[in-house]
């Protein structure tokens, strides 16, 4: 995704050194699947466990009529997901001063919540 306007080289190095980030777009999921909030945060926290981040807290928010975000804290930054049940979208948002497993990401979102599409978002 472009920036709104051309980063310098000077401010790229710095935010590069800063960390990675992955940004999931997945369509046509499962919508039961992801507005289950309980769901989301056990594969958010095996995930977490499996690639060695460490959670520090989690924030939870449960939308009415539907719809889930989960934020998940880390040492190394934030895990974050959010979900559109009703139109089977389904985001999640990984930014990390770590190695990003987005395979194992991509692989969740389509094992665990059916999308039929992804585009995965890599800022480095």
């Amino acid at each position: 995704m472009p920036f709104s306007r051309a980063m310098s080289d000077q401010d790229r190095k710095l935010v590069n050194g800063l960390g990675k980030q992955v940004t999931l777009w997945c369509f046509d999921c499962d919508a039961e699947a992801i507005d289950n909030a309980d769901k989301i945060v056990v594969e958010m926290m095996d995930f977490a466990k499996k690639n060695n981040l460490t959670v520090r807290d989690k924030c939870i928010s449960i939308y009415e009529p539907q719809g889930v975000t989960v934020a998940l804290i880390l040492a190394e930054s934030h895990l974050m997901v959010n979900s559109w049940p009703e139109k089977g979208v389904l985001q999640i948002e990984l930014f990390a001063c770590t190695e990003i497993n987005r395979e194992e990401l991509e692989s969740i979102a389509q094992n665990n919540f059916g999308a039929q599409r992804l585009y995965a978002f890599n800022y480095e």
